[in-house]
């Protein structure tokens, strides 16, 4: 805990859904904008774990303790220390989670930033959506839906341009097959194909074996930056 930022380990046994951690975000916010009154007690450690105070770090406590209190009127938290020092929880300002991970076997860990931290995050998402949608040349509220409509764009070309491909090392292969060399007697096609995957070159095969019974037909190809040759007699 420092403040402008906290991290929180607690035992859970798989990771928070981000419509989770939304809402705890929500009502952590609302607490902190209560303006709750926080009563800071020195009391002797029976007493506050007797009154049913949470001791909620591994750390070794004296005879005396700091108890923190959030609304003690109607309690919203009563712990041991916790690094709780501000006299209401309207002087945190913002809180926003900025992580959810796993810390250890069944531990989640939650980090998350306050005051002027919370504000400088805002602002510098608040930048990246302004640039985006200047880029997008759209509203901002528009933005997501612009994005949509952007990667359904570019799926539809990219089957375009795979769909081409595939019509090229088509086009690329049946010429290949009216140049064949004949090896003893044996058909030997041998076709460099572009950005052909295993798939691909194994139809290619089966092409060349519906005009060759009895051969040898070799393809390769270069995908993601790999090699890639299929020998098929």
């Amino acid at each position: 805990v420092s403040p402008e930022r906290l991290r929180f380990d607690f035992t859970h046994p798989e990771a928070i859904p981000a419509d989770v951690l939304e809402a705890i975000e929500f009502d952590v916010n609302q607490d902190i904008l209560a303006n709750y009154p926080v009563s800071i007690v020195e009391r002797s450690r029976q007493e506050a774990i007797d009154e049913g105070a949470m001791a909620l770090f591994g750390e070794k406590y004296g005879e005396r303790v700091r108890t923190v209190t959030v609304n003690p009127g109607n309690r919203i938290s009563y712990e041991l220390c916790g690094g709780t020092h501000v006299a209401q929880t309207g002087d945190i300002g913002t809180f926003i989670i900025v992580s959810e991970g796993s810390a250890a076997a069944g531990i989640r860990r939650i980090e998350a930033v306050t005051g002027h931290a919370a504000y400088e995050l805002i602002q510098a998402r608040s930048h990246a959506l302004k640039k985006a949608a200047h880029l997008l040349n759209s509203p901002i509220n528009e933005v997501p839906n612009k994005i949509m409509g952007l990667q359904d764009n570019l799926d539809d070309a990219r089957k375009e341009i795979e769909k081409a491909r595939q019509e090229l090392n088509l086009s690329t292969f049946k010429k290949s097959l009216e140049n064949v060399e004949i090896v003893n007697n044996i058909p030997v096609a041998v076709t460099v194909l572009s950005d052909a995957n295993k798939s691909l070159q194994l139809q290619m095969s089966d092409l060349f074996f519906q005009t060759y019974p009895s051969g040898v037909v070799t393809s390769g190809s270069v995908v993601n930056g790999n090699p890639l040759i299929i020998i098929t007699v």
